[in-house]
């Protein structure tokens, strides 16, 4: 079985991304309109493995990283900063993660790759002990991100791209010394990207207490509104439940999605309709699941749902 592997989605599709982090489930939702496409890599070593994604447009991604592993991330491109766990990261910053760490993650508009190591913490710290003389200083719980040097983002980036980029043009049978290769190249990328820059958690200031808060009011925020999404959308509601102001609710949502909680519930309710018509079997129509997830209006949903996923919701039920 080869080492490297790679697939794409054409036309958003949450249940096929959702594994794109090996032994994770990550749900994503779909926050922009058009046509999307990814193209998602992998490649597996015998003691720590790298997945990549490439996305057309941005999405919001929640979920955890994989019991008993390390894992290191970083947006490899990205127009803008992307949303991570309440923090804005640029492209090249790593980011450290205790094993088993939440993840919440939204990357600004005009396309995106990123990529995430999973490697034990033991191998990890006996690399970083050959290559730079010292165990790395790495989270027991949580996370955490500190701004890289340009030296060390641009090595980290243009390691990984080489990477995948050789790894995708193998043919046949892969040599052992062609996967050490590889591995090497991408540990040393990582550890030296680590090291440049573990003050670690202990050092971080008051911001990110009030990062944690703003995002778990988000947290909270979403879940409530899954439970509301048959009904529709009451800003005073939220901000009773929550004890915030809507003014405010309305800030933290523009900071993690881009939008208003508003415009978040009828994404929500879109994307789980896409679910469901995605599956539907035997005579289950477009006015039953669109219904059912609170769009009185027939035409209207139409409307909505072609603006964001490209096609009609008649389509999505026949492919």
């Amino acid at each position: 079985m080869s080492p490297y592997s790679r697939f794409v989605v054409d036309g958003f599709d949450a249940d096929a991304l959702l594994g794109v982090v090996r032994d994770t489930r990550f749900e994503q939702r779909l926050l922009a309109a058009g046509h999307f496409r990814a193209c998602v890599q992998r490649l597996v070593f015998p003691e720590f493995s790298l997945d990549s994604g490439a996305y057309t447009l941005p999405i919001f991604a929640s979920g955890s990283f994989s019991q008993g592993m390390i894992a290191l991330a970083l947006a490899v491109t990205c127009a803008q900063p992307m949303w991570a766990n309440g923090r804005w990261i640029a492209a090249g910053q790593i980011m450290v993660f205790a094993e088993d760490s939440e993840l919440n993650v939204r990357p600004s508009p005009g396309g995106w790759q990123w990529a995430v190591m999973l490697i034990p913490r033991t191998v990890l710290q006996r690399e970083a002990v050959q290559r730079v003389g010292r165990e790395l200083r790495l989270p027991k719980v949580g996370w955490y991100s500190r701004g890289a040097a340009p030296r060390d983002a641009r090595n980290l980036r243009e390691g990984v791209f080489t990477v995948l980029q050789d790894a995708a043009g193998w043919q046949g049978i892969v040599r052992p010394e062609q996967l050490e290769m590889q591995a090497a190249t991408l540990l040393g990328v990582f550890i030296d990207a680590v090291a440049a820059s573990d003050g670690g958690p202990e050092r971080r200031g008051l911001g990110s207490c009030n990062e944690r808060r703003r995002d778990a009011i988000v947290r909270q925020a979403e879940a409530y509104l899954k439970l509301q999404l048959e009904n529709p959308y009451d800003s005073r509601a939220l901000s009773r439940h929550l004890g915030v102001g809507e003014r405010q609710l309305e800030r933290l949502f523009r900071d993690a999605y881009g939008h208003g909680p508003c415009h978040w519930h009828q994404l929500a309710r879109l994307n789980l309709a896409r679910s469901a018509l995605r599956h539907a079997r035997g005579s289950v129509g477009v006015t039953e699941v669109a219904t059912r997830f609170g769009f009185a209006h027939l035409g209207r949903f139409s409307v909505m749902y072609r603006d964001v996923f490209g096609e009609s919701p008649r389509d999505t039920l026949r492919g």
